[in-house]
């Protein structure tokens, strides 16, 4: 006999009447962001909300940037917030095999959080170069998704700002074939020379 379907759950949103801040917005969107498609609202509010929770410190959740964000908020008021955010289309829940709702980006969303990406990457560099140590570049940004990785240089390139020609440099030899071009455009735009493919790299 063919096992019966479950049937996916239904999800009754309670968004706030208020709208949220544009920081509450960008710290729901980086908190989905690092559990994407693999915990439900409650985990994107118990990162928010700091919890100390088995749940929380199982996942590590506790390690993360966003975590206590809103700590200030009761949980009721940030699951408003994040309700508000599905309803606006910011995020959107998706049932998986099991039946049960997890959250996923929206196109929408997705393109803010690229951008808030590219905020935090810049922010790493300035401090491994304050640190002098532009090295540590990689294997950092290696789970990094390509396009934070291209629109980083992207921004590189527009603030016109040498600074970060050693994290560049630093870089290039662990990329693949088109983000080591893009990095050499970044290069060129800075005013500096390109750099040579290595010979023992693939596309």
């Amino acid at each position: 006999m063919s096992k019966r379907r479950r049937q996916p759950m239904r999800l009754k949103l309670n968004p706030s009447p208020v709208p949220p801040t544009q920081h509450e917005i960008d710290a729901i969107l980086l908190a989905t962001d690092a559990i994407i498609s693999l915990a439900r609202r409650a985990g994107v509010v118990l990162i928010l909300k700091g919890s100390r929770s088995q749940k929380a410190l199982r996942w590590k959740w506790d390690e993360l940037p966003e975590y206590g964000l809103l700590r200030d908020l009761t949980t009721a008021e940030i699951g408003q917030k994040v309700d508000w955010c599905i309803q606006q289309n910011w995020i959107r829940l998706e049932c998986e095999r099991d039946g049960i709702p997890l959250l996923f980006h929206t196109p929408w969303g997705w393109e803010r959080v690229k951008e808030l990406w590219v905020q935090r990457v810049l922010g790493w560099f300035e401090g491994w170069l304050a640190a002098g140590q532009p090295e540590q570049v990689w294997p950092r940004l290696e789970e990094i998704h390509r396009d934070i990785k291209l629109m980083t240089l992207d921004e590189i390139a527009r603030r016109h700002d040498a600074r970060f020609v050693p994290i560049l440099r630093a870089w290039f030899p662990h990329k693949v074939r088109k983000v080591r071009s893009a990095i050499n455009e970044t290069l060129e735009s800075l005013g500096q020379p390109r750099l040579s493919e290595p010979r023992d790299k693939g596309h």
